[in-house]
């Protein structure tokens, strides 16, 4: 692993203070950094940029909210720091232009990032590369900046950034294609950053550097030693003002449950703790996060939701947490704050929480301090699937976390559902729905498993060849604006047979990956849109119409199902159909044989949404899944 380079955990002799003296000097004649851009890159690449989906916001667009803690801590130190959110910029242009052909995905970002280091003129850019998808895009950014800038020194980190260089097969392929890239930080770097910049200004002897590697040098420098922020190092919040947190949505969307608010709330995110209890083997939130989990003080979040309330008009937030509801007390403690401060901010975990943390009092108190949605990590319903995977949970407690969820209406509760893991069978895959039909919850957010760099998952799948990792475009969640799922639906391909997946086949044997997109929209259709039929709550079927008109106008403007069900919703709640809504429907099954096939399939039509009388709910609960007929009984 990282062939060519020379560690030192320690540098307290003389001649490793030279060496490290002679290598900030190297980089910094002047040894000197005032001004510091931090820098956003564009999600993906022009490869992968979807204009007609950018142009109608569908995509995220999170504020930077990592680079955003970085920038408050080197203000304390009495330095200049400007974010550049290079993917906002794409968004907001994609937004204003009048058509695909006066868009040009790369002169928006080239030109802005050239107008900030003209304007700034930096000592140093930091550049964050969260997801595998950025990969490409983040490269592209680091060779621009050396363009515009032969001798400005780069430094890059992040969660890709870390995962990619200490994992032994793919930090080969990371140092060849960041070659303009100068410094790596890895990790939490807010607090290694920080004393490299002191170390660089010579305001901190030359005693200790922290997980960095010097890319660009002869001798290649590796620091491994971390300097991972405690719990009262942690009370810092990020400086918002630089994360333009008000505009974002205009643009793009944060989270999932955003649709649950009216159109033009001020949304934005806030991280209450870092870390997981959890040690799933398909996440690298541990490796990044170290053991365990690390909280801030309940005062410092209860200021900072203060402070974006009053000052930002935020009315609504999203927690970045991995484990939000970890501490029981805590917990509590931080949601009555909420409620007593009475805010006026409503929030949701579009991140999952671990089911076992659902009890009556936390749900209730969440429910009480403005929770509107939350999704519990699940992912499987077979005992030994989620036991090799280490899920925190078991049939029995994600069971017992519905039934309290329930009790709240005003939450919207979803679950995590993933398919296609190691070894998995359809008999296994038939017991994550069976689990789902039980849990009875709201929604189900369904994946096709993905291995990502620095898992214990990852390594397995690679040593049985059964992935490149030299292709990062493709390592990427199947949900999302970039996801899997939606390139897939752009090109009415993600679902190809029309039968059953589940019958007339061996149970306990695996199914090729050509064959998991019809499982998962099979069980999309039954779990999410066919349970649309029995829900009879008010309160539900408004958070249900309001889910089913973001997936018709935004998610999937051209698949005809959730705009079938949008309909049914809408005669169910109001009475009538909007025309314009049937009028689209009649389009695409008119012109797409492909559409019409399925909706035979599934014995829909438009003819038929536009006479309903509600019977299909009689047929709901008598009309069991087909699947039965193969032995395996629906819950």
């Amino acid at each position: 692993m990282l062939s060519n380079i020379k560690i030192n955990e320690q540098i307290r002799d003389i001649t490793s203070e030279q060496l490290v003296d002679k290598e900030l000097t190297r980089l910094f004649p002047r040894r000197v950094i005032k001004r510091i851009l931090l820098v956003v890159p564009p999600d993906v690449d022009v490869s992968i940029f979807n204009y007609t989906t950018a142009k109608r916001g569908r995509c995220w667009n999170y504020p930077p909210y990592g680079l955003g803690i970085i920038a408050t801590h080197l203000r304390d130190e009495g330095l200049s720091v400007k974010i550049t959110n290079l993917n906002n910029e794409i968004l907001k242009e994609c937004s204003f232009s009048n058509s695909e052909s006066d868009f040009n995905f790369d002169d928006v970002w080239k030109t802005k990032l050239s107008e900030e280091i003209t304007d700034f003129q930096p000592d140093i850019v930091g550049i964050s590369c969260m997801f595998t998808q950025t990969h490409s895009s983040a490269v592209n950014v680091c060779n621009e900046i050396r363009r515009l800038n032969p001798v400005l020194p780069i430094a890059i980190g992040g969660v890709h950034i870390t995962n990619c260089f200490v994992e032994d097969k793919m930090s080969d392929i990371l140092l060849k294609d960041f070659k303009k890239a100068d410094i790596f930080f890895l990790y939490e770097a807010e607090l290694a950053f920080k004393q490299f910049i002191k170390m660089v200004n010579r305001v901190a002897s030359l005693n200790k550097l922290y997980q960095v590697f010097f890319n660009s040098s002869s001798d290649r420098l590796y620091f491994p030693e971390k300097k991972i922020p405690t719990e009262d190092e942690l009370n810092i919040i990020p400086a918002h003002d630089l994360m333009t947190p008000t505009e974002l949505m205009n643009y793009g969307v944060i989270g999932s449950f955003f649709c649950m608010k009216e159109k033009g709330t001020k949304i934005t995110t806030i991280l209450s703790n870092r870390g997981c209890r959890g040690q799933c083997t398909y996440c690298s939130v541990r490796n990044f996060n170290g053991i365990g989990v690390r909280h801030r003080s309940v005062e410092s979040v209860i200021e900072e939701l203060d402070m974006l309330r009053n000052k930002y008009d935020i009315r609504h937030v999203m927690w970045l947490d991995d484990d939000f509801l970890h501490d029981h007390k805590r917990t509590l403690h931080l949601f009555t704050e909420m409620i007593k401060r009475n805010l006026g901010i409503t929030w949701d975990c579009t991140n999952g929480v671990i089911a076992a943390s659902c009890t009556d009092e936390i749900i209730a108190a969440a429910a009480e301090s403005g929770c509107i949605g939350l999704t519990i990590g699940v992912e499987s319903g077979n005992s030994q699937v989620l036991k090799k995977i280490r899920k925190p949970g078991n049939i029995n407690i994600f069971i017992k976390a519905a039934e309290i969820l329930k009790k709240y209406e005003q939450i919207n509760t979803r679950a995590f559902l993933m398919i296609g893991l190691p070894d998995e069978t359809y008999r296994m895959i038939y017991d994550t729905v069976r689990l789902a039909l039980k849990m009875d919850l709201d929604w189900y957010n369904i994946t096709i498993f993905e291995p990502l760099p620095n898992t214990p998952i990852f390594e397995s799948v690679l040593q049985k060849d059964e992935l490149n990792p030299t292709e990062f475009k493709n390592i990427k969640y199947n949900s999302g604006s970039y996801g899997k799922f939606q390139e897939k639906l752009n090109g009415n391909q993600f679902y190809s047979a029309l039968a059953d997946p589940f019958i007339n086949i061996n149970l306990d044997a695996v199914p090729p990956k050509s064959q998991l997109n019809n499982i998962w929209f099979y069980m999309n259709y039954h779990l999410n849109f066919k349970r649309l039929y029995k829900v009879n709550n008010p309160i539900k079927l408004e958070q249900q119409l309001k889910y089913v008109q973001n997936i018709t106008d935004l998610v999937a403007p051209e698949d005809p199902f959730p705009m079938y069900f949008c309909g049914y919703l809408q005669k169910k709640l109001r009475g009538k159909i909007d025309e314009q809504l049937i009028k689209r429907l009649e389009e695409v099954l008119q012109f797409s044989e492909y559409w019409r096939k399925r909706f035979e399939f599934f014995g829909l039509s438009a003819d038929k949404l536009k006479s309903l009388n509600f019977s299909e709910e009689l047929q709901y609960r008598l009309k069991p899944f087909s699947i039965a007929k193969n032995g395996l009984n629906t819950c």
